[in-house]
């Protein structure tokens, strides 16, 4: 990332915001070999709700679509420092789990076939506990759960420290705080 205070005179892609997905899209667009401008009407980069976004990331997903997403995400996020080729900003990632309980026995079986399709796409770790389990290791389960699923391989990540990395390992150009400058579009040969 290169801050600047003045506009470069050209870029092949311009990302207006630097929060997590304007940082994801102007570090991968960089990694395509695009010129890349990140435009941010602030005065400071993913200051609005990337800096607030509680952060959890799983891979107990109802969908394998979502896994291959997600799983591609945990992977860049388990060696963020290698990937983006800079240490001054980690992910903060927090494999703490994630629990899901259930009360019925029809939530039972819909957790009991979940965690069957998850191991049929890969995901290790998944543990089906008995309520009487749960509470053995969580101690604030109420007594009407009678099953739960449990990955530690899941639980917290810090966005604005991701977005900033993203950035940060970028070649992108970004300017702050731009207030009325106008900025003109040329055609490209280049479709998304």
């Amino acid at each position: 990332m290169r801050r600047t205070s003045d506009l470069p005179s050209r870029a092949d892609l311009v990302v207006i915001g630097s929060g997590i997905v304007g940082a994801a899209t102007a570090f991968f667009a960089s990694r395509a070999g695009i010129s890349v401008l990140v435009v941010e009407r602030r005065p400071a980069l993913c200051s609005m709700t990337t800096a607030i976004a509680v952060g959890g990331y799983r891979l107990q997903l109802e969908h394998r679509e979502e896994l291959e997403l997600v799983g591609r995400s945990v992977r860049l996020f388990e060696r963020f420092a290698e990937e983006t080729g800079q240490t001054l900003h980690d992910p903060g990632l927090r494999a703490q789990g994630y629990l899901w309980l259930a009360r019925s026995e029809a939530a039972v079986a819909r957790q009991r076939e979940l965690v069957e399709r998850q191991r049929g796409w890969g995901v290790d770790g998944v543990e089906l506990l008995t309520g009487d389990e749960a509470r053995s290791r969580f101690a604030w389960v109420p007594d009407d759960v009678v099953q739960a699923r449990f990955r530690q391989g899941d639980g917290l990540i810090e966005p604005k420290r991701i977005a900033m990395g993203l950035l940060e390992g970028s070649s992108a150009d970004v300017i702050t705080a731009r207030s009325r400058r106008s900025m003109r579009a040329t055609s490209s040969t280049r479709r998304c």
